[in-house]
């Protein structure tokens, strides 16, 4: 007689070993996710500002129940449901480890000792027996299961053969050759279970399966990479021209299928709705789709905005979804006019998106960022002996001299100037441009562009003492000789074949020491990038933005620009990753024809008005000199040569 023993256990083991492939790549995330918020993952100089009290406010309340959401979110419950489960299964598999993977034991299903006697054996048979017989526990399964155990059992210990194969084997039915299990729970093979298990099948395998996939697609076709929806990225398309001016962008934006899905018209808002239009309509801009009322709405909206126009309680909500939803398109617009490589409409773009931020008008002066500052303070400024008309004028000056030309602001109001002073952008820019493994610059050469940005107003980190570790560094700082100092080593040196020796050896030696200081860069370039970088720490926090009418928590964003002044075009571009107080990029472009050619570098931010910067430079393009072109193709020969050989 064989049993089947149904293998619960290796199922539950298979469904750990699942569960870990998910929770504890989860769970990491979820740690670093912590740690990043325990040690203040950004910096926010603007707490315990009046100017910024109020937003700050609202910002703690959302953020308390964002938590609270993200509590009880389907991948919150998810989390710690899997979590359960998992520590579920290891009480259940330490609960049945011993039972439904144990071996047949005849001795302790009879409760009996492995010497005990035929006697005893007889003895507890008949004991337990009668207490499991199934007349005396008609209906109960596990008594019915357990008599047939105990029969077995008895068997074994009396029949002499059977007690011979249990003996030798470890089995009463003799040897079975190697026993194969299948990690499946028991239910799944029960009679009773059979139309259960086929419904359950059925609906996962024919309906749950494609509709999640048919979800997923539906959703992917509805939106690019970049986070913008098709039919967004279309319209933005048609309207973005090479020179668009930042006065049709509100238009432009409003025109967002996003919009009209959250912030629709609604009856209820028409009236108030009317009179802001009425309000701001004077500096309206025509564009594309003005007579769609959902376009309408959305760009009266953005209008009230830069003009700080009072909204309507109404409409707050609305204006609050519009605003934190035009970061994301407005980068969707910016590449897209980066992929065409569109110079004027990439400025006005970025240009528009700190008018934004600040809420201020077109044109409108930079003092306008500062708190508690009115149209009289900006009138009594310009009018004063410094004539101050911007925030770099203002900036520039020393702090006691606030007093003197903001009299009428509190020391308190003075003092929040003062703050926002110096935490606005004040960025230094160096470029270098060269090619790998060559001293000039010839046509199709492809030049690295190395665009250094130091951000002063950030504090001193690794960043910074790297700089300090460059200009001090032994390598760097050797020389190369100059024309004189060559000529002057080749004095007394009468014999003309020693002479050009003597020549070639200096230039040689000018030539290593290049070599050596480009590699030198790379080592620390290459530190620098290490420098700062954690499983649970990536870089300097990023900094929060003075935008006390900006609903949503802004962060500094810096964007890099080549462009070629002759033909205005956007050459390359690239976006500062890090938060580090100096940060390089590479722009790696290919050299033009022969020629001196006229480029600028623009570095500029999304967040405040006036604190950008512009390098221009040139770049004198060499043809390439024969020996050169020889010495390239006599090196591309011998690769050739040395794959050849390789293949053979």
């Amino acid at each position: 007689m064989a049993f089947e023993v149904f293998d619960d256990v290796a199922f539950y083991w298979f469904l750990v070993s699942v569960l870990i492939v998910f929770l504890v790549p989860a769970t990491c995330i979820a740690v670093n996710r912590y740690l990043r918020v325990q040690e203040s993952h950004r910096v926010d100089w603007t707490v315990g500002m009046a100017s910024c009290a109020g937003k700050n406010a609202t910002l703690s309340k959302r953020k308390q129940r964002d938590r609270m959401n993200n509590l009880f979110s389907v991948q919150s419950l998810l989390f710690w449901g899997g979590w359960l489960v998992f520590a579920y299964l290891l009480t259940q598999i330490t609960a049945k480890q011993g039972l439904e993977m144990a071996s047949f034991d005849p001795f302790k299903i009879l409760e009996i000792e492995n010497d005990a006697e035929p006697g005893e054996v007889k003895k507890a048979y008949r004991r337990l027996s009668l207490i499991f017989h199934p007349d005396k526990n008609p209906g109960d399964k596990e008594a019915e299961q357990k008599f047939i155990l105990i029969a077995k059992a008895y068997e074994v210990l009396t029949d002499e053969k059977t007690r011979e194969n249990y003996e030798k084997y470890g089995n009463p039915d003799g040897y079975h050759g190697t026993s194969v299990t299948i990690g499946l729970p028991s239910f799944l093979t029960a009679k009773e279970n059979e139309l259960g298990i086929l419904v359950v099948y059925f609906v996962v395998l024919i309906i749950v399966i494609p509709l999640v996939v048919g979800l997923w697609w539906r959703k992917s076709q509805k939106y690019l990479e970049d986070g913008i929806m098709q039919r967004t990225a279309f319209r933005f398309y048609r309207q973005l021209q090479e020179n668009t001016a930042p006065k049709y962008l509100p238009g432009i934006l409003a025109s967002a299928n996003e919009f009209q899905e959250s912030v629709p018209p609604r009856n209820a808002q028409a009236a108030e709705l009317e009179r802001l239009h009425k309000a701001v309509s004077d500096q309206f801009v025509k564009n594309q789709g003005d007579h769609v009322p959902e376009i309408l709405k959305v760009k009266t909206l953005l209008y009230a905005h830069l003009l700080r126009e009072s909204v309507p309680v109404s409409l707050r909500e609305d204006l609050r979804v519009v605003l934190e939803g035009c970061p994301v398109l407005l980068q969707g617009l910016l590449n897209l006019s980066i992929d065409q490589r569109f110079v004027t409409s990439t400025i006005n773009i970025l240009d528009f998106w700190q008018l934004l931020t600040q809420g201020l008008w077109f044109h409108d002066s930079s003092l306008r960022m500062l708190p508690h500052l009115s149209d009289k303070h900006l009138r009594a400024l310009g009018r004063s002996r410094h004539a101050i008309t911007s925030v770099a004028q203002l900036k520039g000056l020393p702090e006691d001299t606030l007093a003197e030309v903001l009299p009428d602001l509190s020391e308190a109001e003075r003092a929040e100037v003062a703050l926002v002073l110096k935490n606005m952008p004040d960025v230094d820019v160096d470029v270098k441009f060269e090619v790998e493994d060559e001293e000039g610059i010839y046509e199709n050469d492809v030049i690295n562009l190395v665009v250094r940005v130091d951000r002063k107003h950030y504090p001193d980190d690794y960043t910074r003492m790297a700089d300090d570790d460059e200009k001090n560094d032994p390598i760097l700082n050797q020389q190369e000789l100059t024309d004189e100092e060559i000529e002057a080593a080749l004095e007394g040196i009468e014999d003309e074949e020693k002479r050009e020796e003597k020549k070639e050896e200096l230039l040689e030696r000018d030539r290593e020491l290049w070599f050596a200081k480009q590699e030198r860069r790379r080592e620390l370039a290459r530190a620098r990038a290490r420098g700062g970088v954690g499983w649970f720490k990536m870089g300097a926090p990023p900094r929060v933005v003075h935008a006390p009418r900006f609903p949503g928590e802004v962060h500094e964003q810096w964007h890099v620009l080549l462009v070629d002044t002759k033909t205005n075009r956007l050459i390359h571009s690239a976006k500062l990753a890090t938060n580090n107080a100096v940060e390089s990029v590479t722009l790696k472009f290919v050299a033009p024809k022969e020629g001196v050619y006229a480029y600028e570098v623009h570095v500029k931010n999304t967040s405040y008005v006036g604190v950008d910067k512009k390098a221009p430079f040139k770049i004198q393009i060499d043809k390439r000199p024969e020996e050169v072109i020889h010495a390239e193709t006599a090196a591309a020969e011998e690769e050739d040569d040395e794959e050849e050989e390789e293949e053979e």
